[in-house]
């Protein structure tokens, strides 16, 4: 895989899903962290979007973390083997990212108590309503059987903090469960989980 940057703050954010990809295959990249904003104020204006995560592939800035995780995955081979079986990896990313991600964030970063709890309201009915839908699409050890996907390292990330945030559970999902459990035994994951400089928050 061609040499990559990865530009972001030093936090989990939205740069930690690719982080994990990368982790995961054992893929070696520079992490660059932004400790303050002035070092990220100096890098801005070479942000396609004036934002980060921004990777840079030969010499070149690209913009938007799932864009940026899309393409990390399919470099990694974690796309599926058919166009049929990214469409399911993408339908599955889609329901986390697109459908449930914005409210996690609102409960964070929501500018009033009122829209925080709203999104809070938001996020779980979304999830209590997904989390079901999800459980059926498991076919065998992760998503699409015996590959692990982008569909599962998403899954992975959002069980890990958001399933946490939210205080929901996957007692009563056990394919779910065992994804999660897989991915948190997985030896390159649990050596970045337990690395000095990956983000703890």
């Amino acid at each position: 895989m061609t040499d990559c940057k990865l530009y972001y703050f030093n936090t989990k954010g939205r740069a930690e899903l690719i982080r994990l990809l990368y982790a995961y295959k054992n893929v070696k990249f520079e992490d660059i962290k932004f400790d303050d904003k002035n070092t990220f104020e100096d890098f801005k204006p070479k942000t396609p979007f004036g934002s980060v995560p921004v990777l840079e592939v030969n010499g070149v800035f690209y913009a938007q973390s799932m864009a940026i995780a899309r393409y990390v995955a399919r470099e990694l081979g974690l796309m599926g083997c058919s166009s049929l079986q990214a469409l399911k990896v993408d339908m599955i990313v889609d329901a986390i990212s697109v459908d449930i991600f914005p409210h996690l964030m609102n409960i964070v970063w929501g500018a009033t108590d009122e829209i925080k709890n709203a999104a809070r309201t938001k996020a779980t009915e979304t999830t209590k309503k997904t989390l079901p839908v999800l459980e059926k699409m498991v076919a065998g050890d992760y998503f699409l059987g015996s590959e692990v996907t982008l569909a599962d390292m998403i899954f992975f990330r959002f069980a890990n903090e958001g399933l946490v945030a939210l205080g929901i559970s996957l007692d009563h999902y056990p394919k779910l469960s065992k994804i999660v459990k897989s991915l948190k035994e997985n030896a390159n994951i649990k050596k970045y989980l337990t690395c000095p400089t990956t983000p703890k928050k």
